[in-house]
């Protein structure tokens, strides 16, 4: 079962595209191979920047409770890729928290969140 994430749109995005799972084995006279044992890159990084009310705030902090934090798969809405065209983003990664969010007390009841997720291979 998935946890929504909140349908905000980011005031900043970050993409780091994951990468493919190999493995280097080096020999005692310096020869080597790597060796890859799959097709679909992982361990993808996005991570999202918000400037939100409380109200916000408490939706997203809710999403991270909600998915028992980095346990569960999020579903991602359309807003969070906003400006952004869906193609970059494999559909194959199953997108989760990758840490807690991140809170800073902008004035009043805004706030700086930021949110880092990771795309991994999970089976369902």
């Amino acid at each position: 079962m998935a946890t929504a994430f909140p349908a905000l749109k980011p005031t900043s995005r970050s993409y780091t595209v994951g990468d493919f799972p190999t493995k280097r084995f080096d020999s005692i006279n310096g020869a080597g191979l790597t060796r890859l044992y799959g097709n679909k890159a992982f361990n993808a990084q996005l991570t999202l920047e918000f400037i939100v009310e409380d109200v916000d705030l408490k939706r997203i902090t809710d999403s991270w409770g909600n998915a028992y934090g980095t346990y569960q798969e999020l579903n991602l809405p359309d807003q969070v890729f906003s400006g952004m065209d869906s193609s970059v983003f494999p559909d194959h990664l199953k997108w989760k928290w990758a840490e807690s969010p991140s809170v800073n007390s902008v004035r009043g009841d805004l706030s700086r969140v930021s949110c880092k997720l990771v795309g991994t291979l999970d089976l369902t």
